[in-house]
């Protein structure tokens, strides 16, 4: 018998290189309202970043690549309302005047401010986000062979289903800040939600996560853990990941807090000498897993009033408790508030 004929093609094997050495890499990005106009903006700016890693880092060795938390949460309402939106700089202006253009579309019972605005910014949208954002981001991480934690994007859980018609919403009822892992093939490896939210905008727009999700990922660069933002400053989750035998902590953030002015808790300590004393560079100091921490920061100002500054990081676990930052950090920014790319060449023996 004949076999039938196909134009399928075999499959290309994957043969990941075998190295002591592995790179880090931490993108500091400074995103404007333009980025998010489209499609083709959004895959614009993040594959110029990428060019920039594939410049600076050696991509024969393992590498992961760790981008800024919620570098995809503009991709849920800009694109859609360009036209309403491109005039505005703040935030609070531009929900409002989408939530007045769009309140008729909204069911009757989630018609007060907030509740409105999650459904038409978030959930309304979320499937078209979400293919933007998987779209980029896996592509490019095939197209470089490289592990790639594509910061966070603000969903409903997400779920693919062949026998409900494919790609949905899975609950319309939460928003998570959920950030996605992404393997040298572009397949996603593990969805995780933040889950303590900060004061504020987080508090009245997202949900919590569920600490359930929060478990490593095995790669051929160890076990890859991540903790958005406010998640990395809490010692029970990083000893809950250093427990789950984690080596390498992504910590994706967005501060909007000016990095050298007065920290909100206590006005003699500077908001980025806080960052650093307590976070990702310090938290991970003397763990029994935990090798490294890449702390990837968002920086720039989409909206007047979302401006975020920082000092992206990637630190190494010295083995002393109470080692201080500075004796952590490898590599640091120069800038709170410029477009950089950090890479740490680092042995990888464990």
């Amino acid at each position: 018998m004949v076999p039938p004929t196909s134009n399928l093609q075999p499959p290309i094997p994957y043969n990941p290189p075998v190295s002591d050495r592995i790179n880090l890499v931490a993108v500091q990005a400074r995103m404007q309202l333009a980025d998010y106009r489209d499609a083709t903006a959004f895959e614009s700016k993040i594959a110029g970043l990428m060019r920039d890693v594939a410049r600076r880092a050696d991509l024969s060795l393992p590498t992961i690549v760790s981008f800024p938390e919620l570098i995809g949460m503009y991709l849920s309402f800009v694109p859609r309302y360009w036209d309403d939106l491109k005039d505005e700089i703040s935030l609070e202006t531009a929900a409002t005047k989408i939530v007045m253009k769009n309140v008729a579309r909204v069911p009757e019972d989630e018609r007060t401010p907030e509740r409105a605005a999650r459904r038409l910014l978030f959930i309304d949208t979320a499937l078209e986000a979400e293919r933007l954002y998987v779209d980029v981001f896996s592509a490019l991480a095939r197209e470089y062979g490289v592990y790639l934690g594509a910061g966070s994007i603000a969903l409903p859980p997400m779920e693919s289903e062949p026998s409900k018609g494919g790609r949905h919403a899975g609950d319309q009822a939460r928003v998570y800040n959920t950030s996605y892992l992404f393997s040298p093939l572009g397949v996603c490896l593990r969805r995780v939600p933040k889950v303590y939210l900060t004061p504020g905008f987080e508090e009245r727009v997202f949900d919590p996560g569920p600490k359930s999700e929060l478990l490593p990922v095995e790669t051929r660069l160890g076990r890859l853990g991540t903790l958005v933002c406010f998640d990395g400053f809490h010692e029970t989750l990083v000893e809950h990941y250093d427990a789950l035998g984690v080596d390498i902590l992504l910590k994706p953030s967005y501060n909007m807090h000016p990095w050298d002015a007065p920290w909100p808790f206590d006005a003699a300590v500077k908001e980025g000498e806080n960052w650093l004393r307590t976070g990702c560079p310090s938290i991970i100091q003397g763990r029994e897993n935990v090798r490294y921490g890449v702390n990837a920061m968002l920086v720039g100002a989409v909206f007047a009033d979302t401006a975020a500054e920082g000092l992206s990081s990637i630190a190494v676990n010295t083995g002393r408790p109470g080692a201080s930052w500075e004796e952590a950090v490898v590599a640091i920014a120069a800038r709170p508030d410029g477009e950089e790319v950090l890479v740490a060449t680092v042995d990888r023996d464990w």
